[in-house]
């Protein structure tokens, strides 16, 4: 089929479907011709996944032009308007997986048509005939869509000539070897300004601004901008005039007027979303590592809206490809989810941290754009100096891989990014010329040469290694934060005189933790249910005469527990016992509760209490990705 007439069955698809309106103009702009940068042979990339060097960038890790908006980092000039996101009511945080598959020596493949989208049909099964066929790894599987999980899977492919990139949405390959499908596509290219893609909510790129694998994880960094999915309902603003969009994207969803109800006419599909430079974002209170990465890259280049979410959370873009996926890279880095249920986890509170934080820059649009594309590396987005430089340029694939070392860590993965073991680490390289060695250093101690893995033991850690070659090159130095508490808190009662107390007393005791530190205590008295008391370490109530019994659990912010039993007699039961104490592991939550009062002291926020509860309860909830639509069109 000839590409006039793949782009006339286009037409009538989105016709057909009644897709997105405006989606025409962006797909006339994105079949134009691109010519071929200087340096890039085209059908020879670079073979091997790894960061750009000065030797030149790898289109296949970091694609498009330096000038794409994609990799213009903001500038001094940028005017920001505040963008008021809503915080989110239902999960803490979404991924919307992009599929990449950028194999273009794999089998030719075709892909059949199919309309199910987001109708409630599995994707699985051509319902028409081939719409191209590409180049996929014949065991590369995309899942189906399914009652309550009808991901978006905006898809980038790229072809045998090492250039063209086909996009489309949603994309499904219910199996190995089996029939893939697509309901619609386009075609731009891989060294193109990046204009255009499978993201139906706007027709933006599906690889630009994708988080890729190796950019959130220890000693990572996103050089790029990003995308977001927001709450159409809550946030995204719609008029007659502007149709719910703005540039780069060129439409909004099909619902736009019925289902956007945002309030801020400068926030609309296709916004360019950054944190100011007026903010800190060392001093914007994150409590997780990599929500420090990924504020830093909203700082520095910021992120365009692409797709509605059509239920109250965040999405990020994430890549999914026959390399992996982010989400499970991320979980094995920090060992937390990257989309966690919870809403009162660290991370996402961290969301809210940023989000909250966002500006629409304003004074963005293709004229600006094209002036800041005219400067050649002196401007940024919104004009001015770029915060940091603009992108490298390509390199050949003549030149040989450039160096990339890789630290990865074993050990018991504990909460909040501990582990509760020590950890193995071992370091690997790829590319490089001759021969290559590694060295590494320990908290600031001595660089050494590694040989082999080795163990870090207790405490907080800081990794930095580096790898070289003997052809004379170096790779900046990486670091990673290792964090590992393998001991339980401490728990002491403080003395009870004569071991009896009065009808009012109170129980007091004192717990510590020389690792990750106490996160939170649980108390039951008498056989009664564990109750979270924060962090308060005092038990009062009005006590009946006689012997009783309390129990305290401590944890730390690592998940390690330690209990500790206490006798004790109230006044007038004539027992007369000592005070007697213990510590050891609990052993479960007794099944009644006497109903004791507990009691929040000065400075100690019930929020925290509320935290516990939801760390508790995490190992009961279904585990999964999200089983709910990010998008509905």
């Amino acid at each position: 089929m000839t590409r006039s007439a793949r782009s006339v069955l286009l037409i009538a698809l989105l016709a057909a479907a009644v897709l997105l309106a405006g989606a025409l103009d962006g797909l006339a702009r994105d079949r134009s011709s691109v010519g071929v940068p200087v340096g890039a042979t085209p059908g020879l990339l670079p073979s091997s996944f790894g960061p750009a060097a000065a030797a030149g960038r790898d289109p296949n890790l970091w694609p498009f032009s330096r000038d794409s908006v994609w990799n213009l980092p903001l500038g001094a000039n940028a005017v920001y308007v505040p963008a008021n996101i809503a915080k989110p009511t239902a999960w803490g945080m979404t991924t919307d997986p992009d599929v990449l598959i950028l194999t273009p020596s794999e089998p030719v493949t075709p892909v059949y048509y199919n309309s199910d989208a987001w109708g409630g049909g599995s994707r699985c099964d051509a319902q028409g005939g081939v719409l191209f066929s590409a180049p996929i790894p014949p065991d590369f599987v995309v899942p189906g869509a399914k009652p309550g999980d009808t991901p978006n899977f905006a898809t980038a492919i790229l072809m045998a000539d090492g250039h063209t990139l086909v996009q489309g949405q949603p994309m499904a390959r219910c199996t190995a070897n089996g029939t893939a499908t697509m309901w619609w596509y386009m075609e731009n290219d891989l060294y193109g300004t990046g204009e255009g893609g499978g993201h139906g909510g706007s027709m933006l790129s599906s690889i630009g601004g994708t988080i890729r694998l190796g950019e959130l994880v220890p000693g990572g960094l996103i050089q790029h901008a990003m995308k977001v999915n927001l709450d159409g309902a809550a946030n995204l603003y719609y008029d007659g005039a502007t149709r719910g969009y703005r540039w780069p994207a060129t439409a909004a969803d099909g619902c736009a007027s019925s289902c956007y109800g945002g309030s801020n006419p400068a926030l609309r599909m296709g916004s360019l979303l950054a944190i100011p430079p007026s903010v800190d974002v060392n001093t914007m209170g994150l409590e997780t590592a990599p929500a420090l990465i990924l504020a830093k890259a909203f700082q520095d280049y910021g992120a365009y809206v692409v797709d509605n979410t059509g239920w109250s959370v965040y999405g990020i873009e994430t890549e999914f490809s026959p390399q992996g996926r982010v989400e499970d890279e991320f979980q094995a880095a920090w060992s937390m989810p990257i989309n966690p249920v919870s809403r009162d986890v660290p991370w996402a509170r961290d969301m809210d941290r940023i989000f909250g934080t966002l500006g629409v820059v304003d004074d963005w649009d293709a004229g600006a754009w094209t002036q800041v594309s005219a400067s050649n590396g002196t401007e940024g987005s919104g004009g001015g100096a770029p915060r940091v430089p603009w992108a490298p340029d390509f390199g050949s694939g003549s030149t040989p891989p450039p160096l990339s070392s890789t630290a990865s860590f074993s050990g018991t993965a504990g909460l909040n990014g501990w582990y509760v073991s020590p950890v193995a680490v071992t370091i690997t390289v790829t590319g490089g010329s001759g021969t290559v060695s590694i060295a590494y250093r320990i908290d600031g101690g001595p660089w050494v040469t590694y040989t082999q893995p080795f163990t870090l033991a207790e405490g907080r850690h800081v990794l930095e290694y580096q790898a070289s070659d003997s052809a004379g090159d170096t790779e900046p130095a990486r670091t990673a934060y290792v964090n590992a508490d393998t001991t339980a808190p401490a728990i002491a009662w403080d003395p009870v005189a004569g071991g009896t107390i009065a009808p009012d007393g109170s129980l007091s005791w004192t717990g510590s933790d020389g690792g990750s530190g106490i996160a939170w205590y649980e108390a039951g008295v008498d056989g009664g249910a564990f109750q979270s008391v924060g962090l308060q370490t005092t038990l009062t109530q009005q006590w009946t005469e006689g012997s009783h019994s309390a129990i305290v659990r401590a944890y730390d912010a690592a998940g390690n527990t330690q209990s500790s039993t206490i006798q004790f007699n109230v006044a007038g039961s004539g027992s007369g016992g000592g005070p007697g104490g213990g510590s050891g592991t609990g052993t479960g939550s007794p099944t009644t509760s006497p109903g004791f009062s507990l009691r929040t002291p000065p400075g100690v926020p019930e929020a925290l209490i509320g935290f516990a509860l939801v760390i508790l309860g995490l190992g009961l909830r279904p585990r999964g990705r999200s089983r709910r639509p990010i998008s509905s069109r």
